[in-house]
């Protein structure tokens, strides 16, 4: 935990500055990102240094995960979640469109098969399947009030789901059924935001510090609930992604036309 480092790397130039509201990483050399100036979700090369395919989407997006290897899901403003298939990795087309119960606000991925879902009003967390049939609901009556402001989710790799609250000031972990698990807080995190699972027992968050004049990327070992903080300056990250094969870090400021980039070793 204590050695864990951040180092930077050169940064990627994007485009025009933007608001990105979520990264995923499909290969080493290519990443989905969502626009929310332009409605759209584009699959960037990074060794082109451009976007090679790019589709609109049917309302202002969120959060952003890949199911599988070929295809990705994004939550859009409207109620509304939006299939895109990656063909051959090198364009996107169109899939289907599923309604939700509420906003979605952030997405990650639970099997090749289902997702979850998280909403700023109750039942705050769905697990749904491609199907589009609820399987899982946090709180389907509202009356445990636990999330004040669920923000970003992540899965990890040893089948569990984590939940920044943006008003509580902690991170949630839940299983795949959406059984409450542990709730994890630190002084080292306050209005945390993005959330990026690095291994089974290691998490990246965005964080900050004082009256939003130090923004932090902390460290969560989740199996002892130690915290550490890996980078402190004074750009606010709103978004993480992560690269396992090149143990690569891409934050997104807010807005941005460029993604810091940092290896983690």
């Amino acid at each position: 935990m204590s050695t864990a480092v951040l180092k930077k790397l050169d940064d990627l130039k994007i485009s025009s500055r933007a608001v990105y509201m979520d990264i995923a990483v499909v290969s080493p050399d290519t990443i989905l990102l969502t626009n929310g100036d332009e409605f759209k979700v584009k699959l960037f090369d990074i060794k082109k240094g451009h976007a090679v395919s790019e589709m609109t989407l049917l309302g202002y997006p969120r959060g952003l995960c890949l199911i599988r290897s070929n295809q990705a899901v994004v939550a859009v403003k409207g109620k509304k979640v939006q299939f895109f298939n990656l063909e051959s990795r090198n364009y996107l087309t169109k899939g289907f469109v599923l309604d939700v119960n509420h906003d979605p606000f952030s997405i990650a991925r639970i099997n090749d098969t289902s997702f979850v879902i998280s909403y700023h009003y109750y039942p705050w967390l769905e697990v749904l399947t491609t199907d589009g049939k609820v399987s899982h609901q946090f709180d389907k009556d509202g009356k445990t009030q636990y999330f004040k402001f669920p923000n970003h989710i992540t899965s990890s790799t040893d089948n569990y789901v984590y939940v920044s609250d943006f008003v509580t000031n902690t991170i949630t972990k839940l299983d795949f059924s959406l059984q409450l698990l542990v709730t994890f807080c630190s002084p080292l995190l306050t209005s945390p935001r993005g959330i990026i699972s690095v291994s089974s027992d290691q998490l990246l968050v965005c964080s900050t510090l004082g009256c939003w004049d130090k923004h932090l990327i902390v460290m969560l070992n989740t199996r002892t609930g130690e915290w550490s903080t890996l980078l402190e300056n004074q750009e606010r990250s709103s978004t993480l992604g992560f690269c396992p094969e090149q143990k690569k870090l891409y934050a997104a400021k807010y807005p941005t036309d460029r993604f810091n980039v940092y290896e983690l070793s």
